[in-house]
């Protein structure tokens, strides 16, 4: 065995030393008991080969004899061939006894004894083979001899080479002799050929040892990879157990959280619809001011708990983009609402200048990503400006989100996006956030491709911009056909609406505003409710559904039914939910429902209802 290998194995130095102290016989059983696992391991190989071998020994055997039967030595080799052959015979009825017998294959240190003595008295029989031919055969003759001694030591040092000594025995067994008989005899000739025979002699020793040493090593390396598999596999163990409490805590959390998210919203979308109502309703400056600041407090509401939510539901990794086509100005004039109060209390200019366009993204997650950085940007600017800015770029829409504020050092750029990182909080004053808004940031852009960079400079300021991807063309102008109707007067979305929802504050703020856009409706707290608008008479352009309706009662299941009782397959129809996950939101999707999450902003809806008008006018045209 090398040096460096870490097996350990009994060293030839170890049997030659417990030889010293202990009775030959006794010495060498310990000698071959005390293998190592490779060093068996070959030996298996060796005996497993031996049919292969046998034919081989025999062939060559054979060769030699039919060279020199007859000449002068022929009785000698005549006699030598019926040994040579009897031990041949013995080495094959060894390999029949481990071939048949399943308890020495089991057994294989009863085998080592007998198999090395065979090998050991095979070599020995090459060399007696040498001392054996007195006089100089022919040319031909002593070049087979010459060939297939040589070759018979080979295989056999390659065989055991992880048995060093036996492997120098079995080498200087067969060739020591055919050397002495080359000298012996003298002559350009023989001697050329003893010089070959000891170089190639002395080359296979070297040759079996570098081979001793590669396996060993082999062997090393598959017990050091073994040893990594057991532990890799106890860690994986234990981490799958990790993983598990954790998976099963998140989930505690995901359903504490949705339980939360439901009931919080249905008094935040009353809240922002009867504001809202106020709003369009009234005509004092006054009072319209003060719902408009409802709206966006019920906004700023509906954020936070957006924000927890999100959190938790990127822990879990359950993120999935909702992709849909609506203008940026409008989703950027919701955004701004609240940000540009907080803006002007805090003495800052707030601009707002952004080319329309029609982009194909995730409204709700994009609204996070331009909220969190206009938050970001208004935190950390004291004085001067907030501007957000827009311009269409090379097939997408480059979002600015510039302040003049304290500015990022270029040591601090590369670390912006990571948790819970602050630049300007030293004391850790939870008024300033948490760090967590750019690491949002991060996440919700590598799911929508969004590609935010950012550019600073301390005490002048920082622009993030972000990449948003743009509509085709003929995804654009639907897009821009629904944002017209949307924008217009509430005269033109005159319309028949059925609202369904078992929540009733939510059901009379959601009435509330429909009537006063000027819509025809009619609402209804159950599904016989709603049947029984339906029985006197009421024909609608549109339904208005919450998910989930109480009795596990399904929107879903009550959209179908209306429809069945209307006789119009493709209503228009419209989920409303406090839900953000779960089975039965993303069953409302498959089914090809638009789904507005409560609070419901007034732009979607107004551009719900300008798809059922215009679905209406097709219908009519027809």
């Amino acid at each position: 065995m090398s040096a460096s290998s870490p097996v350990q194995a009994p060293s030839n130095a170890d049997v030659v030393a417990e030889e010293a102290v202990a009775p030959a016989p006794h010495a060498r059983l310990r000698a071959w008991s005390a293998l190592s696992d490779l060093q068996l391991e070959q030996l298996t190989q060796m005996i497993r080969s031996t049919p292969w071998s046998w034919m081989l020994a025999a062939v060559g055997g054979l060769l030699c004899y039919l060279e020199y039967a007859a000449g002068p030595d022929s009785p000698r080799v005549r006699a030598w061939l019926v040994v040579y052959g009897l031990v041949i015979a013995a080495r094959m009825g060894l390999w029949l006894a481990w071939a048949v017998r399943p308890g020495l294959r089991a057994n294989l240190a009863a085998m080592v004894w007998p198999v090395m003595a065979s090998n050991q008295l095979l070599a020995l029989l090459w060399g007696v083979l040498s001392a054996l031919l007195w006089h100089e055969g022919p040319a031909q003759a002593e070049a087979i001899l010459h060939i297939a001694m040589v070759t018979v030591s080979l295989g056999g040092a390659i065989r055991l080479s992880t048995i060093g000594r036996a492997a120098m025995a079995y080498v200087v067994l067969i060739l020591g002799p055919l050397v002495l008989r080359d000298i012996w005899f003298g002559g350009s000739y023989h001697l050329a050929m003893a010089l070959i025979v000891t170089l190639i002699g002395v080359y296979t020793l070297l040759s079996s040892r570098e081979l001793s040493r590669a396996l060993h090593e082999i062997q090393a390396q598959r017990r050091r990879n073994a040893e990594l598999v057991t532990a890799l596999s106890a860690e994986n163990e234990r981490s799958r157990s990790a993983r598990q409490t954790a998976e099963e805590a998140v989930a505690a959390r995901m359903r504490f959280f949705a339980s939360a998210n439901h009931d919080l919203r249905q008094p935040l979308n009353a809240m922002a619809l009867l504001a809202q109502t106020l709003h369009t309703v009234s005509t004092q400056p006054q009072v319209q001011a003060l719902s408009e600041q409802l709206v966006a407090c019920a906004d700023g509401m509906a954020d936070v708990v957006d924000d927890l939510l999100d959190i938790t539901r990127a822990d879990a990794g359950s993120i999935s983009p909702q992709w849909s086509l609506f203008a940026i100005d409008a989703l950027l004039r919701d955004c701004c609402r609240p940000h540009q109060a907080v803006a002007t209390a805090k003495g800052l200019t707030f601009e707002l200048a952004i080319d329309p366009a029609t982009v194909r993204s995730d409204r709700a997650l994009l609204t996070r990503v331009v909220t969190n950085l206009l938050a970001n940007a208004i935190r950390y600017t004291h004085k001067g400006t907030v501007r957000i800015g827009g311009r269409v770029d090379n097939g997408r829409l480059r979002l600015a989100i510039e302040d003049t504020g304290i500015g990022i050092a270029p040591e601090h750029l590369p670390h912006v996006f990571d948790e819970f990182y602050q630049i300007d909080n030293p004391a850790r004053d939870r008024r300033l956030g948490y760090g967590l808004g750019l690491a949002t940031v991060k996440r919700l852009s590598e799911l929508l491709d969004l590609r935010v960079t950012v550019r600073s400079q301390p005490g002048l300021g920082s622009v993030f911009d972000v990449q948003v991807p743009l509509a085709d063309a003929a995804e654009s102008g639907r897009a821009d056909d629904v944002e017209r109707l949307a924008a217009s007067s509430t005269a033109a979305l005159a319309a028949r609406v059925l609202v369904l929802d078992d929540d009733q504050s939510s059901l009379q703020a959601l009435h509330g505003l429909l009537a006063s856009w000027g819509a025809e409706v009619r609402a209804a707290s159950d599904m016989a409710s709603a049947l029984a608008c339906l029985q006197a008479g009421f024909r609608p352009d549109a339904l208005v559904v919450d998910l989930r309706l109480g009795l596990q009662a399904s929107g879903l299941q009550a959209i179908a039914d209306l429809r069945l009782a209307l006789n119009e397959a493709d209503l228009p129809a419209l989920i409303v939910t406090g839900d953000v996950g779960g089975d039965s939101l993303a069953a409302a999707r498959e089914a090809g429902l638009p789904v507005l999450v409560k609070p419901v902003r007034p732009s979607q809806l107004r551009a719900f209802l300008g798809h059922a008008q215009a679905w209406r006018r097709e219908r009519v045209a027809d």
